[in-house]
């Protein structure tokens, strides 16, 4: 999205990951990933493009209070789509937590759409 904070990112982790990365027995076998399934890297990187998109339209379009809402929802339903589907194991206290989030997402829903 803003090609300064690119060039600020690459420069951060050409210092401190690439040395790391290039010297370990790992890089030979992440290039070899990458040349054998290019389109999932492809994909990755166009969905996190999309991902940061949606974001500025998100707060563009509504605030940053609404972007830190729907997070915490979409963290929350995650979890527990997470525990309902894959049988994750989450304490009930969690789960309660996760549903008065829910429960809290619903309610800051109803409350913006009728303008309170």
């Amino acid at each position: 999205m803003a090609p300064i904070s690119a060039l600020w990112l690459f420069t951060a982790s050409s210092i401190t990951e690439l040395p790391r990365a290039a010297l370990g027995a790992n890089w030979a076998h992440a290039r070899a990933l990458i040349h054998s399934e290019p389109q999932l890297f492809i994909a990755s990187a166009v969905l996190g493009f999309g991902v940061n998109l949606c974001t500025f339209l998100v707060i563009k379009t509504t605030n940053s209070v609404t972007l830190k809402v729907l997070g915490t929802a979409r963290n929350a339903g995650l979890v527990l789509f997470s525990a309902m589907w894959y049988h994750e194991t989450i304490t009930r206290l969690e789960a309660l937590g996760y549903c008065i989030s829910l429960l809290a997402f619903a309610a800051y829903n109803v409350y913006a759409i009728r303008g309170v």
